[in-house]
């Protein structure tokens, strides 16, 4: 970047990703306890004005910001013709300098506090949203008309060209569980040449395994953790002529089940996407927490 080029405003897609104490907007710095003038426009951000509809909001930067004309009597003045608690939080009973939010339900909050209430909210609303989890687990684990096999996939990596790109794994060891926890298949499918490299012993080719695959999954239900796991496996598959042995139709993902029971929130109140098992039986452990998930009375 040479000394002249400026570089880009920051633009945020939400409120939640502006970062607190920083930036605000015009109408903002004036309604501060102290009210304040903006500098230069230094970022954006889409969010729903006043009657809800999306907007583009200009926000500057508090520290570049400076104190309005106003006179200390001109200040009190105007305090006088407010109500005393607006300035107020109603929680915690901080008086920041910027004016708190107001909701007909909680009054006045600081930013701590409406942070707190919104966590709290999406906790309450992961809570009934755990409720659907275990009965979608239970139903799974219970089903007779199309009973439940797991399904997970180990790949055998290649690592990357000299230039970078990741070579298409060489193998893939298919492992197939039933609710008990019985092996019903577990083959090793090559997914490249028999003269490329990397192939390990006991590949071969994949065509007789995977008919025996498609009889195993062709009148059940298959739980894997995601459909990326799949990805390399059906484009090993094409490249060698091979049909493809999962019934799409009847595939369940354990992830979103695992992401909503486990119900987890960073600070900033984003949901935590679970670790992946990284084997069959971890995964069938995972879907029986689920299901046996004792909800607390309350």
């Amino acid at each position: 970047m040479s000394p002249t080029t400026t570089p880009p405003r920051p633009h945020f897609t939400s409120w939640r990703d502006v970062p607190d104490g920083i930036y605000a907007t015009e109408t903002q710095l004036k309604t501060m306890d102290l009210p304040r003038r903006p500098g230069l426009p230094a970022a954006t951000v889409k969010a729903r004005d006043g009657a809800g509809r999306r907007a583009t909001f200009t926000l500057y930067r508090i520290d570049e910001s400076t104190p309005t004309t106003a006179t200390a009597a001109q200040l009190a003045a105007a305090r006088r013709r407010c109500a005393p608690e607006a300035r107020v939080c109603a929680d915690c009973g901080a008086r920041p300098d910027r004016a708190p939010s107001t909701s007909d339900t909680h009054g006045p909050l600081c930013s701590a506090c409406r942070h707190i209430l919104n966590l709290r909210n999406r906790q309450a609303e992961a809570a009934g949203e755990r409720h659907g989890a275990i009965d979608t687990a239970c139903a799974l684990l219970s089903s007779a008309a199309q009973p439940l096999v797991v399904l997970h996939v180990d790949y055998t990596d290649r690592g990357h060209t000299p230039a970078g790109t990741r070579r298409a794994p060489s193998a893939a060891r298919i492992t197939v569980l039933d609710t008990n926890g019985t092996v019903l298949a577990n083959p090793l499918l090559r997914l490249v040449s028999a003269r490329a490299q990397g192939v390990p012993r006991g590949a071969l080719d994949p065509q007789a395994d995977v008919e025996q695959l498609s009889a195993v999954l062709s009148t059940r239900t298959v739980l894997i953790w995601n459909h990326d796991d799949l990805a390399d496996l059906a484009a090993g598959l094409t490249s060698q002529q091979v049909a493809w042995p999962v019934p799409y139709e009847r595939v369940r993902e354990l992830e979103p089940l695992a992401t909503v029971w486990r119900g987890e929130f960073t600070p900033d109140g984003r949901q935590v996407r679970p670790l992946p098992p990284g084997r069959a039986d971890r995964m069938l452990y995972v879907l029986q927490q689920v299901a046996h998930h004792d909800l607390p009375t309350r």
